[in-house]
């Protein structure tokens, strides 16, 4: 093999990269969102003469920069790390297709973080029009970014082009104006907004969480700063209903057109999975509740709303989009990159060869073993360890070997892509399947007397 391999014990390297993507993704998307809505409503603040409506997106912007310009540099950096340990061939496929993608969205990175620090330190001291110029190249960079990444990870998806498919041409234009790209943007796009919208509730929820609690023998000034902040509180409230919906309504119609051009093979992943299914279901359910949510509380009675209100409300915000997530990267299987990258790390048009002159490589950094069940363990780790655990943890491969004999487990492994759909081709010899087949049945759990 060309790369080492790399094992995650219990937790699988694949699902820590997911974990480590899930929660940048919360955060990247507040990134895109948050950045339109505070140029949104500073600029609507300055032409409505709302020195405290501004007053608050000030404070807001502390507790943003913070979270997406800190927070979020630290997991990007995490999920590079991750990708390129768990699946190198990959990771380096990719840099070699979208190398000028990648350079484009780190222009637009670094003109966004720029812009931020920009936007948050000067915020009281550049005239007012000046401001809202920087808060909007801001938002621009960064919704680019996300445009500029989503055309990468649509191609994962699927690989064919809108012009012309990449595997026929090369062409980096047509690897990025992927089928998939132009839903998947939309549907980002609107998550951006709907996660954005959630972060200020919660933000704002707990700004004023002493709003209304002046009693009747506290001061008149406190009383009517109670009223002045209850006022704010109600604004806030109301304004952000409608980037809540506007999201909720733009990731299901980017979702719906996701499904319509998704390849028959994919859709049939699907509704062989009962975890997907019910993950859709979820998803809907969940948007559904939102919606709902916000119709009888900010909408209708935005008075209602309180810190627990606001922190359901995100909660189901990021279950929706988690689902979504987890949905968007299990259809993918058995590809990491769509008829590209396989699941153990090898290209589409190497598995033929592979089964004739072996699957693992000698190389400098390491030496075959001579005895069997280590020689199966290493085939294992290289054939298998991208998606399954051993013995113990997720997708563990031990507990599905369960009363299995050799004979059963050599040829369930010889045709692993024909009942599953989901799982990548053998690619190995006789003699790799056989070591490979000892190897498990010493994870095999031991049947009962």
């Amino acid at each position: 093999m060309y790369y080492p391999w790399w094992y995650v014990p219990g937790l699988t390297a694949p699902m820590l990269i997911a974990i480590i993507a899930v929660v940048h993704v919360f955060v990247s998307h507040y990134a895109v969102g948050g950045g339109i809505l505070i140029a949104l409503e500073n600029q609507f603040a300055i032409k409505t003469h709302d020195k405290s409506y501004r007053d608050y997106w000030y404070q807001h912007a502390r507790f943003f920069v913070l979270l997406t310009v800190a927070f979020g540099a630290i997991t990007g950096v995490g999920i590079w790390w991750t990708i390129a340990l768990a699946s190198p061939l990959a990771t380096e496929m990719l840099i070699r297709t979208f190398v000028f993608g990648w350079a484009i969205e780190w222009v637009f990175f670094i003109v966004e973080i720029v812009a931020a620090f920009l936007m948050y330190y000067f915020w009281m001291r550049l005239p007012e029009k000046t401001h809202i110029l920087i808060a909007w190249i801001y938002a621009l960079a960064a919704w680019i970014s996300l445009v500029l990444i989503t055309g990468i990870t649509a191609f994962m998806l699927d690989s064919r082009g809108l012009f012309a498919h990449w595997n026929e041409t090369g062409n980096f234009w047509h690897a990025f104006f992927n089928i998939q790209f132009l839903p998947q943007t939309v549907i980002r796009t609107g998550a951006a907004i709907l996660l954005a919208a959630l972060y200020v509730f919660l933000h704002a929820s707990w700004t004023f969480r002493n709003v209304g609690t002046a009693k009747t023998n506290n001061s008149n000034n406190s009383a009517n700063n109670n009223s002045t902040n209850r006022e704010l509180f109600d604004k806030i409230v109301r304004r952000m209903s409608r980037p809540l919906i506007f999201g909720i309504v733009t990731v299901l119609l980017g979702v719906v057109w996701w499904f319509v051009l998704l390849s028959p093979d994919v859709l049939l992943v699907m509704e062989r999975s009962v975890l997907l299914n019910i993950l859709l279901v979820l998803f809907f359910g969940l948007c559904g509740l939102i919606t709902l949510l916000v119709i009888l509380g900010p909408i209708m009675n935005p008075r209602s709303i309180n810190v627990g209100f606001a922190v359901c409300l995100f909660i189901f915000g990021l279950a929706a989009l988690g689902s979504a997530e987890f949905i968007r990267e299990a259809v993918r299987k058995p590809w990491i990159v769509d008829q590209v990258v396989l699941g153990n790390q090898i290209y589409a048009n190497e598995v033929a060869e592979r089964q004739k002159t072996g699957f693992l490589r000698e190389s400098h950094w390491q030496q075959l073993p001579t005895e069997k069940i280590q020689y199966g363990g290493m085939v294992f780790m290289y054939h298998c360890n991208n998606c399954h655990a051993t013995d113990h943890g997720l997708s563990a491969v031990g507990p599905l070997l369960y009363g299995e004999s050799k004979e059963k487990i050599a040829a369930t492994i010889k045709n692993l892509n024909r009942p599953t759909l989901s799982m990548p081709p053998w690619s190995g010899t006789d003699e790799e399947l056989d070591a490979l087949a000892e190897f498990l049945l010493t994870i095999r759990p031991v049947e009962n007397p």
